[in-house]
């Protein structure tokens, strides 16, 4: 999860610079070592080299996706996208792992064709140096372009640094195939070279499969749900909590999560409650916004309740009409808790009433009251005689 940013009104995001500087780094690195491989590979007659070349060929394509996409998620929510931009980056993710895929299938039918053909040659040493420097060069990348990606917990970023990775792999075997080749093992070239196709489809497949869970709203993982639900928990007034989800947008993180308070309290004071909770998991553990319900208790054991208020109120007034000894009645307060509609109200009796009339009209109001409601609480009002209740 993201740490929380605060940027001032004329500072650029830290983010959207760090990821644009980073990207811009390595595509100036890709053109280099794209031209330094392609060439070494071509006259020294490496396979090998020549396929790492088109690995750095595709970083390029993959670096000018990634930088376009920063622009894209850097935009503010609008009406037509409410919940921001975010998920160009995921996008961005998906389609560098697809063509990763693409670039690994295309090596592989060129070299079957060529081994099917017989072009197998010997490198020269010139290939040697240029899979060294590749090696160095781009271990170098993943490890600054990886440091910024989960700095700034961008997937775009990120795969962007394995893609790194995957070119550092893939000049290694082009290294042990070129110098096998040279000592006298012409086959290992080539074979090196199917190889490194491999790793790089195999790279792409794990950046797309994990791009796509995001685009399909797959939720963090069960430690960090874990500590979503710690972090909940700490805040005074919540009894527990049910219902976490979450979905990630790039890098921004949405919480949905349903909160159990203490029925009696009032509609304000939980909606206080829920919104220090909103603020909590915004602050505290980075997410963009949190989605807040509340319950006065777990209703994922009870079905719905579906009487309104005007048919709970129907039913208070035809039993507090047919209850002898009620004058009126005020204050309907009504709780839907443990599967049953509960009625708080205030009862006005006569004022020659005494305590145990007060209780035995009490006790016939809440019998007159049927059809899956019950009075949970009289208050009575009225001046009582024989110690009346104040």
């Amino acid at each position: 999860m993201r740490e929380p940013v605060t940027i001032s009104d004329n500072r650029p995001d830290p983010r959207v610079r760090d990821t644009k500087i980073v990207t811009l780094v390595g595509f100036a690195a890709n053109i280099l070592l794209t031209v330094v491989k392609m060439a070494a590979g071509v006259l020294a007659g490496s396979a090998a080299l020549v396929a790492d070349a088109f690995h750095s060929l595709s970083d390029l394509i993959t670096d000018a996706m990634v930088y376009i996409s920063i622009g894209i998620a850097a935009k503010e929510a609008d009406e037509d996208h409410p919940y921001g931009h975010g998920r160009a980056e995921t996008i961005a993710a998906a389609a560098i792992g697809a063509t990763l895929v693409l670039v690994g299938l295309m090596l592989l039918v060129d070299l079957g064709k060529k081994l099917l053909g017989g072009e197998v040659s010997i490198p020269q040493w010139p290939a040697l140096a240029a899979a060294f420097v590749s090696i160095v060069a781009k271990e170098a990348l993943f490890q600054y372009t990886v440091i910024v990606g989960r700095r700034h917990d961008n997937q775009a970023i990120i795969a962007n640094a394995w893609h790194h990775r995957s070119d550092a792999i893939s000049s290694v075997a082009a290294l042990a195939g070129v110098g096998g080749a040279m000592a006298g093992f012409p086959m290992l070239d080539p074979l090196a070279a199917v190889i490194v196709v491999f790793m790089i489809a195999k790279v792409g497949m794990e950046i797309t499969w994990k791009a796509m869970g995001d685009l399909m709203d797959a939720s963090l993982s069960p430690e960090e749900m874990k500590e979503l639900g710690k972090e909940i928990m700490r805040t005074q007034g919540v009894v527990s909590y049910h219902e976490l989800r979450t979905r990630k947008l790039g890098g921004d993180l949405f919480v949905d999560a349903h909160i159990e308070v203490r029925p009696d309290i009032s509609v304000s004071e939980a909606h206080n409650i829920a919104e220090t909770v909103r603020h909590n998991l915004k602050k505290r553990l980075g997410a963009a916004d949190a989605l807040v319900h509340i319950d006065a208790e777990d209703d994922m054991q009870y079905k719905i309740i579906r009487q309104s208020r005007a048919e709970v109120e129907r039913k208070v007034a035809q039993a507090a009409g047919s209850t002898e000894g009620v004058c009126g009645y005020s204050h309907v307060v009504i709780h839907y808790l443990g599967g049953e509609t509960l009625v708080e109200l205030v009862v006005e009796l006569d004022d020659n009433s005494t305590i145990a009339q007060a209780r035995k009209t009490a006790d016939r109001l809440k019998e007159g009251l049927v059809d899956g409601v019950l009075i949970h609480k009289v208050v009575i009002r009225g001046k009582l005689t024989d110690n009346s209740i104040r």
